[in-house]
Parts: C-alpha cells; sequence; structure tokens
C-alpha cells in the first residue's frame, strides 16, 4: 500500500477531479458522506489483503471483523447507522475474494506524474502481474482492478485511460495492462478491458490540453456546463446549469422516503390519467398533441413473424453459413414448473442463476423475503 504525499507549488489533480472538470469548469467535489462510505471499504479491503499476505494465507475470515470494525472507526464522516450493512459488505468480500498472493504486487498503489504544470495522480486497488515471466523483472502485463461499492451500470472508461495510461508512462517495461471492474455489492464483473502501450496517447495528449485550459481559465472565464457531474457537485441545488435529475438526489434516507413515496403517488396520478386518456380516445382517431402522437397506434414498422419450423430454418441458415443454432431458444415459459426445471438441472441441461440486481421497486413480502435468502444460501 502506498500513500502520497508531494510537496510541490504545482495543482495536484486527481483522477476523479480531473474527469469532473473536464465536463464542467466550475465543479466543486461535495463532501458526500457516500465518498467517506467507499474510503472505508478500501481502507478495509487493502488491509484485509496485507494481512492474508503477511500471514502468508490466501484468507483469514476470522480476523474481518476485526479488521473492518477499524477501517470503520478511522474513517471520518460516516453515518454510523450504516455500520451494519458496511460490516455485512466486508464480509462478503472477504467470502467472495482470495488474495492472490501467485500474482499479487500492489494494493491501494498510487501512481504521480508531473506534466510541467500539475501533478497527477491516481490510486490503483490493486494489481497483479498478468505474465509468466521471472518475477524478478519488471512485468510486461498486468491487470489493474478497481473495487466499486456502487451499484448500477456506469461508464469507467475515463478512469481506465487514466490509471492505464499513468501505468504506461511509469513503468516502460508494460506493453499491455487489462483493467477491470469488481461491484463488490452484487459481485459482478464487467467484461475486463485490454489496452496495449500507444493506443491511449493521442487521447492523452488532446486531455491534457483541455484539463490544462479549464485550470488556468480565470474565474470570470469559467461556465457552468450541465451533464454527468452534476450530481456530485457541491453546486447542484443552486447552479443554473444543473440537470434536473443532480437536484433532486437525496442526502438522507429520511429526504430518499420522502421522494419515494412521492414517486409512488405520481405512478398512481399517471395510470389513472393513461387509463383515463385511453378511454377517451377508444372512439377517436389518434391526434399530435405537444409534439407526440396520442391514441391507438399502428407500429411503424412491421416485425418479422417466423412461419417455418424451427429445424427447418435452422437447416436453411446453417447452408448459408450462418449460426443456425444461435436462432434456437428454448421457451422457458413451458418449463416454469419446479420439479421440471430441477431435473433439467440434475440432468446437466441448465443451470439456476440471478440476473444482476437493477434499481426497481417491488411490493415487501416478509416470508417471501426470507424465503429467498434461504434460497440463495443454499446456492452458495
Amino acid at each position: 500500500m502506498s500513500s502520497l504525499a508531494i510537496q510541490s507549488a504545482k495543482p495536484v489533480i486527481r483522477r476523479s477531479l480531473a474527469e469532473s472538470l473536464l465536463t464542467c469548469s466550475v465543479f466543486e467535489r461535495e463532501d458526500a458522506e457516500y465518498l467517506a462510505f467507499g474510503s472505508a471499504f478500501h481502507s478495509f479491503a487493502a488491509t484485509y489483503q496485507l494481512h492474508c499476505k503477511a500471514l502468508g494465507e490466501e484468507t483469514s475470515l476470522v480476523d474481518v471483523a476485526r479488521l473492518a470494525n477499524e477501517a470503520w472507526h478511522r474513517t471520518p464522516g460516516l453515518l454510523h447507522n450504516r455500520w451494519r450493512e458496511f460490516m455485512q459488505l466486508c464480509d462478503d468480500f472477504a467470502q467472495s475474494h482470495r488474495a492472490g498472493l501467485d500474482t499479487l504486487m500492489h494494493l491501494e498503489h498510487t501512481e504521480t506524474l508531473d506534466v510541467g504544470w500539475a501533478i497527477l495522480t491516481c490510486t490503483i486497488d490493486r494489481i497483479d502481474r498478468a505474465d509468466l515471466g521471472d518475477p524478478d523483472d519488471e512485468p510486461r502485463r498486468e491487470l489493474d482492478t478497481d473495487w466499486k461499492t456502487e451499484q448500477g451500470e456506469m461508464d469507467h472508461a475515463f478512469q481506465a485511460s487514466w490509471y492505464v495510461q499513468m501505468r504506461f508512462l511509469k513503468h516502460p517495461s508494460l506493453d499491455e495492462v487489462i483493467f477491470q471492474v469488481d461491484s463488490v455489492r452484487d459481485r459482478y464483473r464487467a467484461d475486463p478491458l485490454t489496452i496495449r502501450r500507444g493506443e491511449l496517447d493521442l487521447w492523452w495528449k488532446g486531455m491534457l490540453v483541455a484539463l490544462r485550459e479549464r485550470w488556468e481559465a480565470p474565474a470570470a472565464a469559467r461556465v457552468p456546463t450541465g451533464g454527468p457531474a452534476c450530481e456530485g457537485c457541491a453546486h447542484r441545488f443552486n447552479c443554473p446549469k444543473a440537470l434536473a435529475v443532480a437536484r433532486e438526489v437525496p442526502e438522507t434516507e429520511e429526504q430518499a422516503d420522502e421522494l419515494f413515496e412521492e414517486a409512488l403517488r405520481l405512478e398512481q396520478a399517471f395510470a389513472a390519467r393513461k387509463s383515463a386518456l385511453e378511454i377517451f380516445y377508444r372512439q377517436r382517431n389518434d391526434r399530435v398533441v405537444a409534439g407526440h402522437e396520442v391514441g391507438f397506434l399502428r407500429p411503424r414498422l412491421p416485425h418479422l413473424r417466423v412461419t417455418a419450423k424451427p429445424l427447418e430454418l435452422r437447416a436453411w441458415l446453417n447452408k448459408r453459413h450462418m449460426a443456425g443454432d444461435s436462432v434456437l431458444k428454448v421457451d422457458t415459459e413451458q418449463l416454469r414448473q419446479s420439479a421440471i426445471q430441477q431435473k433439467l438441472v440434475e440432468a446437466g441441461l441448465a443451470t439456476q442463476e440471478f440476473s444482476r440486481p437493477s434499481f426497481k421497486w417491488r411490493h415487501h413480502v416478509p416470508a417471501r423475503k426470507a424465503r429467498d435468502q434461504a434460497r440463495e444460501k443454499e446456492q452458495e
């Protein structure tokens, strides 16, 4: 684990700040609680795997609670009603991640790069050797892993490019870097991004020019720009250019509960109005209102309805050197009975798995919740 200790008159710009400044020149990072929560988890993850390294063991589950509790209490800015959530997240991480001592090179490794007018920095959660070369030689290929406590689809292209190019510029022996995002809450790993030396040179050059222009622009010349940086900006509530969704993001659970209850009311109001409009247009032609077509609308394009039998279609595609098997899909609606599904699993013809969690809401049924949790533990 390395830490950042720089004494310089030059500005020190972290990756997260650079990404936001390139979106909006007046961006100012909000001192939010979720950032402290993420910092506490990263502190635990690095400490835990370093502890495993010191012991020479791939796991050390008996020490998880102690290390997690220490990481929690040394991190300022946390909401202490999230302590149990944090402890459970750390336990899940330790249960699902081995230390990987055979390939481990660095944990919480900070890279710095002097570009003349500023010092650029980034902290890579974990770096592993990804080649089969001599351990005493510098690696030519490595795996950079970034742990995320957030959920949902997010764009990490800028982060990957910044981290990887920093590694290339500071380590001439590297030819290829694999960047892997690991979502620790839902245990989902996105497809790894492989980048070879030289692929980011043109992007890096242009990005530095734009970043310097944003940084050195006088305050009077800086104009706010609405965009993805709004949700983490301290000015999102009073900035005239802030996105509407950014202004609505709650800061506390009480605000979130109030916002959700309002969303439920609006959902019911929308459903009632849509049903009322449907009744109105049953005996009328469609119309154009407020830039929208309203009424019983025919699809703009026809859809394809295959009339041939599945095997006939497969043979036709194969004769034309196309993948015939790819168009044949099992109708799972015909296999909804749990007894049939279990037999298919036992025969090795199918598996039962969960899709990645997505944001939504549904009615809470305590008995069903307990049953689902018990089923998940059995599958683990």
